[in-house]
């Protein structure tokens, strides 16, 4: 869905030579698009809560979650060392996503970065975590959790790359719904996902 919305960003690319009032409309676009995306999933996401009867919610950042968080990025941080021991001893190139992301970022910096920063990890959360466990894996059991965190990364590493960089996607995607099944909140999973793609933009 994060592509559908990059769209009017992608048309952007190629037109460098149109009128200024073409890439204005082009960014209103996008704005509106993303808005009435955000929304809509955000009450989708909330039906699927209130309809299952979900302990998820918007939860108060208080002392067990603090700690929660502090372990996962710490725990993101061991995995970015080992990602990059991956990709320097396996000799892995840029995966297609990333390579896509850094072709976008030359062209259109700026639209990039809120992009790929701020949008793409609140769409990708909400449709990842947030509605995946309301549909699939919704039995509170550890088994079962433990079977739907791997199950989540399978899939969230498959949509981003099938190549080499596969592992690297599908921890992340597990690391992200660990966060989400501890803290019961989507922000907090969302906050890591906006760390980690900030990290990556540096």
């Amino acid at each position: 869905m994060d592509q559908v919305i990059s769209l009017p960003q992608i048309a952007a690319m190629h037109i460098h030579d149109t009128h200024p009032v073409v890439h204005v409309l082009l960014v209103v676009v996008y704005t509106l698009t993303t808005l009435a995306v955000v929304i809509f999933l955000v009450q989708f996401y909330r039906y699927k809560v209130r309809k299952n009867h979900s302990d998820f919610a918007n939860y108060p950042l208080n002392s067990k979650r603090f700690r929660i968080m502090l372990l996962m990025v710490g725990l993101w941080f061991i995995f970015m060392l080992l990602q990059t021991w991956y990709v320097t001893y396996f000799n892995i190139g840029t995966s297609e996503n990333q390579s896509a992301i850094e072709q976008l970022l030359r062209d259109t910096p700026i639209w990039t970065w809120v992009d790929a920063v701020l949008v793409a990890p609140v769409i990708e959360e909400l449709i990842f975590r947030g509605l995946f466990f309301e549909f699939f894996f919704t039995k509170d059991s550890r088994l079962v959790r433990i079977i739907g965190v791997v199950v989540n990364g399978a899939l969230f590493g498959g949509l981003h790359d099938l190549g080499a960089s596969f592992p690297i996607y599908a921890i992340m995607g597990m690391l992200l719904a660990i966060t989400y099944l501890w803290t019961k909140d989507i922000k907090y999973s969302i906050t890591l996902h906006i760390i980690n793609n900030f990290i990556s933009f540096l």
